[in-house]
Formats: C-alpha cells, sequence, structure tokens
C-alpha cells in the first residue's frame, strides 16, 4: 500500500469518526476488512489515534468514540 493511500484512509476515518457516523464506519471496516492488511490497518488506526488525540466528538473524545464504536461492531459481528 501506498503512503498516499494510507493518508487517504486515515483523512477518512478521521472525517467518519469526527462527524460520529457509524453507518459509515461499518461500512469503512468492510472494505479494509477486504482490501487492507492487518499490518496497513493498525498503522492507519493509529496515526488516526493520533490526529484526533485532542479531538472532541461531542461530549466525548473522538478517540473513545472511535474505539467504541469498533468494540460495538467487534462484538456485534461475533454474534451475527
Amino acid at each position: 500500500m501506498t503512503d498516499a493511500l494510507r493518508l487517504k484512509l486515515i483523512f477518512i476515518l478521521c472525517s467518519i469518526t469526527t462527524q460520529k457516523d457509524g453507518v459509515r464506519l461499518k461500512e469503512f471496516i468492510q472494505v479494509c476488512s477486504r482490501h487492507v492488511t492487518d499490518s496497513d490497518f493498525n498503522k492507519i488506526m493509529r496515526k488516526s489515534l493520533k490526529i484526533l488525540e485532542f479531538q472532541s466528538c461531542g461530549s466525548e473524545s473522538c478517540p473513545d468514540w472511535l474505539m467504541n464504536s469498533l468494540f460495538e461492531l467487534y462484538k456485534s459481528s461475533g454474534e451475527d
């Protein structure tokens, strides 16, 4: 994966998170699971969390919202 593509995915994930868009987050994760290696996805997550570190998404921090939403997606996919 090129750095430019990884950067685009970082910006998309940050945008989804600041908008607190759970539907788009689920779609993003589904696409990444099919087309992005685990190593690249980990880099995307780390950089996104660093960018969002001091951002607020309503009454909670953006990294908290992102991690909680990812956990909920993981729980719901395990139950399916």
